[in-house]
């Protein structure tokens, strides 16, 4: 558990260093009333000054054209406003200090404003035992800034459908159990509503499963995989 602590402590503070590095552009007055905005890409004090705008265009000016230069944040423009569908797929690691095991998730779901969303997931985990587990859970979100950067709570609650995978191991019956798993992560969203998160949390998946043992008797067996979850993924 402490390494579910010392993460989730690591996603939420690396954000705060985020304001510090807004970007900023030149900014180039002309003489003439012109305004060129972009990036210096070359300047000589009695000689030409070259500039790199939107659209990757470069302008050449001569120095004696040139009334004042300065530097200016840009305005920065936020992708998470509008309410719209959002997908999320990607993947995650389910470790414990036994093994690993890799599940596969994609989301479809509502952004209702910049802070809370909600959608229904699927997924695909294969375990390292006689049944792999299908999730089909309930997703929500909260973005805790109106920003395209932003630190984020999730909670994934549901179930998870059994399928027997192992062949060489004879069930007579099987059933998969709840899924419940919360955690934190950071979201970074840029033009086009393309996304990239990464997320880490503590999950728990539930999964029963009976076979014949040696003698003519049953066993039973109910498992609890309680894990921690790291992943990553992408978002639209």
């Amino acid at each position: 558990m402490k390494y579910f602590f010392i993460t989730g402590a690591i996603l939420l503070l690396f954000p705060m260093i985020l304001p510090a590095q807004s970007q900023k552009e030149d900014v180039v007055y002309l003489k003439n009333g012109g305004i060129l905005r972009g990036e210096i890409l070359e300047m000589h004090e009695n000689g030409r000054l070259k500039i790199e705008v939107a659209g990757r265009n470069v302008f050449v000016v001569n120095m004696d054209e040139v009334d004042n230069i300065s530097t200016a944040k840009i305005d920065e423009q936020y992708y998470s406003k509008e309410p719209g569908y959002v997908n999320r797929t990607g993947f995650e690691v389910l470790h414990s200090s036994n093994n690993s095991s890799l599940r596969l998730t994609m989301v479809n779901g509502y952004r209702f404003n910049p802070h809370f969303s909600a959608g229904i997931g699927f997924g695909i985990s294969p375990y390292n035992d006689p049944l792999t587990l299908v999730p089909v859970f309930l997703d929500l979100k909260v973005r805790f800034l109106e920003a395209n950067s932003s630190p984020y709570f999730f909670l994934k609650a549901g179930y998870n459908f059994s399928v027997h995978h192992d062949e060489e191991v004879e069930l007579q019956d099987h059933k998969g159990g709840l899924l419940f798993n919360p955690g934190v992560g950071l979201h970074f969203i840029r033009s086009g509503g393309i996304g990239l998160y990464f997320q880490a949390g503590y999950n728990i998946d539930n999964s029963y499963y009976e076979f014949e043992g040696w003698w003519p008797q049953t066993v039973e067996n109910e498992i609890s995989f309680r894990r921690m979850s790291v992943g990553m993924g992408v978002s639209f």
